[in-house]
């Protein structure tokens, strides 16, 4: 059993500081775990930016602790992909209830999925915090911060886009989103546990080849957000700080194909897996657009790095100007405002009946959870 918070860190946490880079020094690591604070030379620009994870509302109870603890990086190690950058620095805290305080298989698996995930994405833990709710049933909270250099002298922002800018989507939609139906639905007993282990691995993978992507993208663009609430609210934001309309083209989404093959097996139909695609959070894709003219050139270069072979990136629709005047201060969504338009692979708007929106913390009635 764990005695007291510091052994609780020492266990876990503190051999993690040099996992990724074993010369922390050449990386602008002063100092790292095991004081006050880090202390880091920083040189450059740098895209800082904090998640929170919540039991119950991010993630289900007994969820896989070892892919839990990827997920907790990864989600902000996204932010920081949009941002036209790459992790290199993160912080990790951790409010936990009694009945999480001596669970050492548990910790074990977590501390292993951080350790692995840190490695993949080159990047370092050099600090956070750990304390203690009194309240046994609260429900574990997992916070990061993620500091990362941005690429070159690129920067992506979501007021980037222009009119005529195709838009792009990184991997495949919808896996996440369907996991989590099939868990409040009950549907995921359907499959057996080689299965069930498969389809979740997938469902909360995340590819971290997006370091090397991203020297392409900043390259070719200056507009991205990470698609953490659903493609079409996240999009949405795009638009209203671009002032533009778009073309989204539905038959183009690369929906994933993993979950195409079980929806007989959860009996759900395909339309209900593009409305996951288009509203569903949790596949952290990135969402950035290019100019027409550079388009060609984009996905020449793509196709010729070695290191992105099999890496999708999926063209799904085009920028277009606001045929009215718009409240563009006004946050709403984009779709409930007629700024996106879904259109088939010939452009023409489809009678297709989706009837999707994307997650919010704030509205109790969203029809969408984000675990």
């Amino acid at each position: 059993m764990v005695s007291d918070e510091f052994s609780f860190i020492h266990q876990y946490f503190a051999r993690l500081k040099h996992a990724a880079l074993p010369e922390s020094s050449s990386a602008g690591v002063v100092l790292g775990i095991g004081d006050d604070a880090a202390i880091l030379k920083l040189s450059g620009n740098y895209a800082i930016t904090t998640d929170t994870l919540v039991e119950n509302v991010h993630f289900f109870p007994n969820f896989n602790p070892h892919l839990l603890g990827a997920r907790a990086l990864e989600v902000n190690f996204s932010d920081v992909y949009a941002m036209g950058a790459r992790p290199q620095y993160i912080t990790l805290s951790l409010d936990l209830s009694e009945r999480y305080l001596d669970f050492d298989k548990f910790w074990q698996a977590f501390a292993q999925g951080v350790e692995e995930c840190l490695a993949r994405h080159n990047c370092l833990l050099i600090g956070g915090n750990v304390t203690r709710s009194n309240n046994r049933n609260a429900p574990l909270t997992i916070s990061a911060t993620a500091f990362g250099q941005c690429v070159g002298t690129g920067l992506l922002r979501r007021n980037g886009a222009q009119v005529g800018d195709r838009i792009y989507v990184t991997g495949s939609l919808g896996s996440n989103g369907l996991y989590v139906k099939t868990v409040y639905n009950n549907s995921l007993r359907n499959l057996d546990s080689d299965e069930r282990r498969h389809f979740e691995e997938h469902a909360f993978a995340y590819d971290a080849r997006m370091s090397k992507f991203v020297e392409h993208v900043v390259a070719y663009s200056q507009c991205g957000i990470d698609v953490s609430d659903g493609l079409l609210g996240d999009l949405s934001h795009i638009l209203m700080q671009s002032h533009c309309c778009a073309l989204l083209n539905y038959e183009s989404l690369p929906l994933d194909e993993l979950s195409r093959s079980l929806l007989p097996h959860f009996k759900i139909s395909e339309k209900s897996l593009l409305k996951l695609g288009l509203s569903a959070g949790g596949d952290y894709n990135l969402i950035f657009t290019v100019p027409q003219d550079k388009q060609a050139a984009f996905e020449a270069e793509l196709k010729q790095d070695p290191e992105l072979e099999g890496f999708l990136c999926t063209c799904i629709g085009e920028v277009v100007a606001s045929e009215s005047e718009q409240d563009w201060d006004h946050n709403f969504l984009a779709t409930d405002s007629g700024l996106i338009t879904i259109v088939n692979a010939q452009g023409e708007p489809t009678t297709l009946r989706l009837g999707v929106g994307s997650f919010n913390h704030f509205l109790r009635n969203s029809s969408l959870s984000e675990v």
